[in-house]
């Protein structure tokens, strides 16, 4: 509920930050999650190593249940989107990262609280490369002697809940003792005679709630029982007015008694009678008590009243529903109330009660949404046969214009707006025209009803209406319109089932923009479009050369000579010259050149150091570090002062050693030979730790293998900082 409420504030607080920068509440929500995420253990510290009082463990508790709560409520925040998948990553790889058991305990609690809130969102094709060494990680911890068994179960809990397709458990329904026959396996005969116990105990059960009262007719049941008129409801006046001399304590007792019910005619003379017994002296007190007890005892069923008193709640439902009539008092004794008595109103009147029918105001915002809809839906097809470029706002001419007009005037809510944007683009998809101008004019439409909510329509529209002979088209007149980016579409194509639509719509969005546009739209999105064709580098280039889209990724050309320069002529100012001369300045700034280049640097140096294998010898590791200071120079006048490049050249390194199935310390020596030799900046590393992405493998496992040497340099930094400030 919480997260859904920052959700809505984060589109609709006031923004006073710049354009294109994230609205003002969600930076702030930002900052305080960081904030309580880091300082999640300070809670904690003053409750270490020493014995606790009662309310100190009360307040301990509480500190725990804050922090478990803040981590929920990050989760929550991340499956709205509100956090970035990027950020989730990290919280969970800084839970993860090793450290002492006695210190681990509350970051598992919290990695294991986070997983189960948000993990089915991370479980993505995007992100299954890294939830899956995060779950080898957990296994090992769940395994591990040296945490408490509540988090070992804990941790195998999160581990079945994905193995179960993050669908929790069922609740166990059945509760208390269970039968003797239910332990036994189902291939154990149950005794005969147990068998015949069973038979008979569920006969007497059933006769006694399925055949027995519910299935008797209501004059059955209250045959035996004598309803008295509604005048044996009202006590006679002595006893409703009397002032309690005539009655005894004993006989007050025995009214108040949870079994008492009066009798009114047959057993007057009993009643004269326990009055003088009442009346006598003490002797005869418990004498008389015990008849009283015998005699109620014997007549009580007879004497049950069926029929609610007067002021219950059933009579005045009743009278709600119907009138009821009114029943003849029975005559009281004379002589008995006063005058002033004789004249006293009665005591209780019951008042009216009027239910006025609830209005059925279930039709209008229906109405409004449909009517909302169709008026959408009528600017989008008027925008077609206008000019591409004529305005839609509210002083301008047109049929489209004038029914957005209407539209606005309803002062329709932001999530009809949002159905409107969806009901646009999906009658565009299905509708009867599917030129350019119909596609046009929708997205033109959509883009003046509210363009915040057109990604999220148009991303819904991809998952569900692919493949569509009309969706690539669609899609390009919908970038070309800035309802999406080019990034954006990339993401909703990362599973294999839609890489064929990101291509076909990159080759409409050619014809619509020219190559230079899409060129730069391209560049500006950061994709890697290779990782949307299968195989490999040479069947990349054809298959994009084919759709006329080769000109997107001009590295990949270069690669393959690349490859073949560096075979026939391996030396690093030979290598240097030829890429100065035959690569041009715009490819020379691509993070793919870069990342191709040092990838292929990093192969030669370890099959020419022979330091590819796990347990590489002393003399290998010292050729290596030689050849890797003598390439140096020339990865160095590439990267310099290009941060994008030197996070492009730390990917490399990543999938070398990848290739390599990890060996022991491999990583970790690229690592810092790019830093020590000045290849890369502290801030690439750092970069690379914070990134969340699946288009180089290896990850996580890259993680694990470098978090301590990550931490140290983090650590060295701010210490740098501080020493300056």
């Amino acid at each position: 509920m919480y997260a859904q409420l920052c959700k809505r504030l984060s589109e609709e607080a006031p923004n006073f930050e710049p354009p294109g920068q994230p609205c003002t509440f969600k930076l702030l929500l930002l900052n305080k999650c960081r904030t309580e995420f880091e300082n999640r253990a300070q809670a904690f510290a003053a409750f270490e190593d020493k014995a606790l009082s009662p309310d100190e463990e009360e307040k301990r508790h509480l500190a725990k249940c804050k922090m478990l709560g803040n981590i929920k409520f990050i989760g929550e925040l991340g499956k709205l989107e509100i956090l970035a998948e990027s950020i989730l990553h990290r919280c969970i790889q800084n839970l993860l990262a090793r450290r002492a058991a006695a210190e681990h305990h509350e970051d598992l609690e919290c990695l294991a609280q986070l997983v189960r809130t948000c993990g089915r969102v991370l479980d993505s094709e995007r992100g299954r490369g890294l939830m899956d060494q995060y779950f080898a990680r957990i296994e090992t911890l769940s395994a591990s002697r040296e945490l408490a068994p509540r988090i070992r179960f804990m941790l195998r809990d999160v581990v079945e809940l994905r193995r179960g397709g993050w669908v929790p458990r069922a609740a166990v329904t059945a509760e208390g003792p269970v039968p003797i026959h239910q332990l036994r396996h189902d291939d154990e005969p149950m005794p005969r005679r147990e068998r015949e116990r069973d038979r008979e105990r569920d006969r007497e059960r059933d006769s006694l709630f399925r055949g027995g009262l519910r299935s008797r007719p209501l004059d059955d049941v209250l045959a035996g029982l004598s309803l008295q008129p509604a005048a044996a409801l009202v006590p006679p006046p002595d006893k409703l007015f009397g002032n309690g001399f005539g009655a005894s304590r004993d006989g007050f007792r025995q009214r108040s008694a949870p079994g008492y019910y009066p009798r009114q005619s047959n057993n007057m003379h009993y009643n004269k009678h326990s009055q003088t017994n009442a009346q006598g002296n003490g002797s005869k007190e418990s004498g008389s008590r015990a008849a009283k007890s015998r005699v109620y005892a014997a007549g009580a069923l007879q004497d049950v009243q069926m029929r609610p008193a007067a002021n219950s709640l059933m009579f005045t439902a009743n009278k709600l529903s119907k009138p009821q009539p009114q029943l003849p008092l029975a005559p009281v004794q004379q002589n008995v109330l006063t005058p002033a008595f004789a004249s006293t109103p009665p005591m209780m009147k019951e008042s009216a009660i009027t239910i006025k029918p609830a209005t059925d105001k279930k039709d209008k915002p229906k109405k409004d949404k449909e009517e909302a809809c169709r008026l959408a839906i009528e600017a989008a097809e008027a925008a077609a046969d206008e000019e591409p470029g004529a305005a839609l706002d509210d002083a301008a001419p047109g049929a489209a214009a004038a029914a957005l007009r209407r539209l606005r005037a309803l002062q329709a809510p932001d999530k009809v707006l949002r159905r409107c944007v969806g009901a646009v683009l999906e009658r565009a998809l299905q509708g009867p025209r599917g030129d350019a101008a119909a596609l046009g004019g929708a997205c033109r439409v959509a883009r003046a009803l509210k363009r915040q909510a057109a990604p999220d329509a148009l991303r819904a529209l991809v998952l569900s209406a692919h493949p569509h002979a009309r969706l690539a088209r669609l899609v390009a007149h919908a970038l070309e319109h800035k309802l999406a980016t080019l990034a954006e579409l990339g993401a909703w194509c990362e599973a294999a089932a839609l890489h064929a639509l990101m291509l076909e719509a990159l080759q409409e969005l050619l014809e619509l923009v020219g190559a230079e546009r899409l060129r730069a739209l391209y560049d500006e999105s950061k994709l890697n479009l290779c990782a949307y064709v299968s195989g490999g580098a040479g069947g990349a280039l054809e298959a994009l050369e084919a759709r006329g889209l080769a000109g997107l990724v001009p590295q990949l050309r270069v690669q393959a000579q690349l490859a073949r320069q560096l075979a026939a002529e391996p030396a690093p100012h030979a290598l240097y010259r030829w890429i100065k001369a035959n690569v041009e300045p715009a490819v020379r700034q691509n993070g793919a050149f870069v990342s191709a280049l040092v990838a292929l640097v990093a192969e030669h140096v370890t099959e020419a150091a022979g330091s590819g294998a796990a347990g590489a010898d002393k003399a290998a590791l010292e050729r290596e570090k030689g050849l890797v200071e003598a390439y140096a120079p020339l990865l160095t006048a590439l990267l310099e002062g290009q941060p994008d490049l030197q996070l492009a050249a730390v990917y490399a390194v990543q999938v070398h050693a990848h290739h390599h199935r990890y060996p022991k310390g491999m990583l970790l020596r690229w690592f810092m030979y790019l830093y020590n030799l000045e290849v890369c900046e502290e801030d690439a590393f750092l970069r690379w730790r914070e990134d969340v992405t699946d288009a180089y493998p290896g990850k996580g496992e890259a993680l694990f293998q470098v978090n301590t040497w990550l931490t140290w340099l983090q650590q060295q930094e701010s210490e740098d900082e501080e020493a300056e400030d």
